[in-house]
């Protein structure tokens, strides 16, 4: 349980938060645990050299030179208690069993901005890392606020010299503001980011955690060659740092993943045929864009999840199919929690205070309890398919039912049945 004043320096201290299936802490302990010599002594060094690439692929995860003796002490976290784990990730309960064998010490509903309620004050780590936090609803400006709460928590529980280690997806490092928000409290980059390759850590499987399911949805797997990148930050409050981000770099030993499909009018790439056919009907046969170039300035941003748009044409397309209902109607709410408010806002002749934390605008007399309230993961899913999926927002569940068999199966057969009764009831005279 993290490290005192008499801690042995040798060993790390090592905090995992938002564990969900604890996947990844069992890869990573696993890894460290040394190979068994057999008697031939040709399997024994390939065995070394496995064990040595892996100790390697720790190391960089971390931001560290390899070691060979490298020692952790991993205290394992996830926001659910024991039970909603078990119910929510069956899976668990081998994965589990195997952690207690390894001595690594288990924790459930620990809030990664509120590690002070969970460990006590005076508990430090040297290493502090968090893959794929994610509310459970697309608003960036939630995500902001909780990143700077999440870099006020660690700050009082590392260790001199420690660091964060944050996995973001592709542009969610920009749209979240990572940088500004860890500034807020001391934090810096202190190296280039790294491609986070899930592969490297056998056995891992990021989850969501309102579902449980796999991070990637089953439509964007069929419909897209190249998954979503990952790519992993250090931060510190020591040392030479970056004022901004540089190229990504990927892993040691591992390229990114390359885009095979390219335009041949404009050298653009991308992970589907499908997007690489509409592109080539809309902007080089039907000029819909003008004089486009694949270089082109992002101009507009979307007010609803941040994302940067070229053109205002591309903004509504955008609009239309991720922030619309069926019927084409545009909620005004951002995410399933209502709209956020920016830094110093006031609107409908209120009085607002801001957050000295992360700077959100709250209504004077709100609590700051409540205004954390909003920083906790989604776990209820109150809109439900026919199907049995289950989601946070009215809008993802109404993109699903465009791609869901059953779905169309049952509504098919429904408006089949009301088409006989009303033949039937006319016929009758009713």
């Amino acid at each position: 349980e993290g490290a005192d004043a008499s801690s042995d320096d040798r060993l790390l201290q090592v905090l995992l938060l938002g564990e969900a299936n604890f996947s990844f802490a069992l890869a990573l302990r696993s890894m460290l645990e040394p190979p068994t010599v057999p008697a031939a002594a040709e399997a024994a060094e390939v065995r070394r050299e496995i064990y040595q690439q892996r100790l390697t692929s720790v190391a960089d995860y971390f931001g560290m030179s390899p070691q060979p003796d490298l020692q952790l002490n991993i205290t394992a976290t996830c926001y659910e208690s024991h039970v909603e784990l078990d119910e929510k990730y069956p899976e668990t309960v081998g994965i589990l069993s195997r952690l207690w064998h390894f001595a690594v010490d288990i924790r459930y509903q620990v809030n990664a901005w509120d590690l002070t309620r969970t460990f006590g004050d005076g508990v430090l780590w040297d290493l502090i890392a968090w893959n794929h936090p994610h509310l459970g609803t697309e608003d960036f400006r939630l995500h902001q606020f909780l990143l700077a709460h999440f870099f006020a928590s660690v700050a009082k529980h590392l260790r001199p010299k420690g660091r964060v280690v944050l996995t973001l997806l592709e542009g969610q490092e920009k749209r979240w503001e990572l940088l500004k928000q860890a500034s807020r409290h001391g934090f810096s980059l202190l190296c280039d980011p790294v491609q986070f390759v899930a592969a490297s850590f056998p056995g891992y499987e990021s989850k969501r955690n309102s579902t449980g399911r796999s991070f990637k949805n089953l439509h964007t797997q069929r419909v897209s060659s190249a998954p979503s990148r990952s790519w992993t930050y250090h931060l510190g409050m020591q040392g030479e740092s970056k004022s901004s981000f540089s190229a990504p770099k990927s892993a040691k030993g591992q390229d990114a993943e390359p885009t095979s499909l390219k335009c041949d009018a404009c050298g653009k790439t991308f992970s589907c045929a499908q997007g690489l056919k509409t592109h080539h009907r809309q902007v080089h046969e039907l000029k819909k864009y003008g004089n486009w170039k694949p270089e082109a300035e992002m101009k507009v941003n979307c007010q609803q999840c941040g994302r940067p748009f070229r053109d205002s044409e591309a903004l509504r397309q955008h609009t239309v199919a991720a922030h619309s209902d069926s019927r084409g109607h545009t909620s005004r709410a951002r995410g399933a929690r209502g709209p956020s408010l920016l830094p110093g806002q006031e609107a409908g002749g209120y009085s607002y205070r801001n957050c000295q934390i992360c700077g959100m605008s709250l209504p004077l007399g709100m609590s700051m309890a409540a205004h954390l309230e909003a920083l906790k993961p989604l776990v209820d899913l109150p809109y439900a398919c026919v199907c049995g999926r289950s989601f946070v927002e009215q809008r993802a569940m109404e993109q699903h039912k465009r791609f869901c068999k059953e779905y169309r199966e049952r509504t098919g057969t429904l408006l089949t049945l009301l088409g006989c009764w009303s033949r039937i009831c006319c016929g009758r005279g009713v």
